[in-house]
């Protein structure tokens, strides 16, 4: 089955094509109709169009939200948990699965936004940014946390999900299940982005650890992995040791040359760790001044917060390579070439 909205990109497995009013214009969630379960991965932005869209999308497939079982969150960003409450609202019972990772930084970032929304300031204005451009950079965020219910599951990666138990019963098991759908965790993106992988059918839903065609912004903030770009380059390997017939990504089509995707971002983060490097030639450079020697103009507003952490990220990795050295002062942090 295949129209613009919905695609049915393996048996059971449906794509259903979400609009974001971005440059990156859509987004993938996943439904997965399974034996005794509705389950969808991924929930898209929380705006009417992409409200609309996922309920036409499901009402073409003869469902309504309110049958939805289980519910996956690949990480917290607000294309893909924007809709969550909504649809716990409609669907009470539905389980709700999130990385552990994940979710503890964004309760943390709800249930004190002073305090965090001061700490981030403080941060900002230590690598470089003044208080005055930092307020369109915090605009952008979640603007809920989701209670945790007594069926809901905090992952730590590792678990495995069965859709053929008994109705009522929870999918999660232990040990290998043929035919279950596998956690990973795969840090980087952020610190609890996980992807759902099935071995005997060799599918691999990547949410944004594993695109096909853009590389996901990977940055160094409060809240992410002490290195993140460690960490992602690391969870690609392990993605690459997978037997993947098919990656069905979060955003763009679905695709099949995984290995040399995955050479692709290998490469492209070792051009960019080569960038960074030369911007420090000319002495100590904060990591706002790295971002305008390499992005200039392009990156403002919240882009200006994307091109930080991501420049971050990298400093970090350069620094554990033993290739730059960190000066830190009350106010400033500076980075150096060893």
């Amino acid at each position: 089955m295949v129209d613009s909205l919905v695609t049915e990109v393996a048996e059971n497995l449906f794509s259903i094509r979400l609009p974001m009013p971005f440059g990156l214009d859509h987004i993938n969630v996943y439904l997965l109709k399974e034996t005794n379960g509705l389950a969808l991965v991924d929930c898209g932005l929380d705006l009417p169009e992409s409200r609309e869209k996922l309920d036409e999308g499901l009402a073409r497939l003869g469902l309504t939200p309110g049958q939805l079982t289980d519910i996956f969150v690949t990480h917290a960003h607000p294309d893909h948990i924007g809709q969550l409450e909504r649809l716990r609202g409609l669907a009470p019972e539905a389980r709700l699965y999130m990385h552990r990772r994940e979710y503890q930084p964004l309760k943390e970032r709800l249930t004190d936004r002073a305090g965090v929304a001061l700490r981030m300031e403080n941060w900002l204005e230590r690598n470089g940014i003044p208080r005055s451009s930092s307020e369109r950079m915090l605009e952008m965020g979640v603007n809920s946390a989701p209670d945790i219910h007594l069926e809901d599951r905090l992952l730590e990666g590792g678990e495995i999900f069965r859709f053929d138990k008994p109705a009522g019963e929870s999918p999660f098991t232990s040990g290998h299940a043929p035919g279950g759908w596998e956690v990973l965790w795969t840090p980087g993106h952020t610190a609890g982005h996980f992807v759902l992988f099935n071995r005997e059918r060799r599918l691999l839903l990547s949410g944004d650890h594993l695109l096909g065609s853009i590389s996901s912004n990977i940055g160094k903030y409060p809240g992410s992995t002490a290195d993140p770009l460690g960490d992602f380059l690391n969870s690609l390997q392990q993605i690459s040791h997978l037997k993947i017939a098919e990656v069905l990504p979060a955003h763009g089509p679905t695709f099949t040359n995984y290995r040399e995707r995955i050479d692709d971002l290998i490469g492209h983060h070792q051009v960019r760790l080569s960038k960074i490097y030369a911007a420090l030639g000319n002495g100590p450079r904060t990591a706002a001044q790295v971002v305008e020697t390499i992005w200039g103009d392009r990156a403002r507003g919240f882009h200006r917060f994307l091109a930080l952490v991501e420049a971050l990220s990298h400093l970090e990795r350069l620094r554990r390579e033993g290739r730059v050295l960190v000066e830190e002062t009350p106010t400033t942090v500076l980075y150096r070439s060893a």
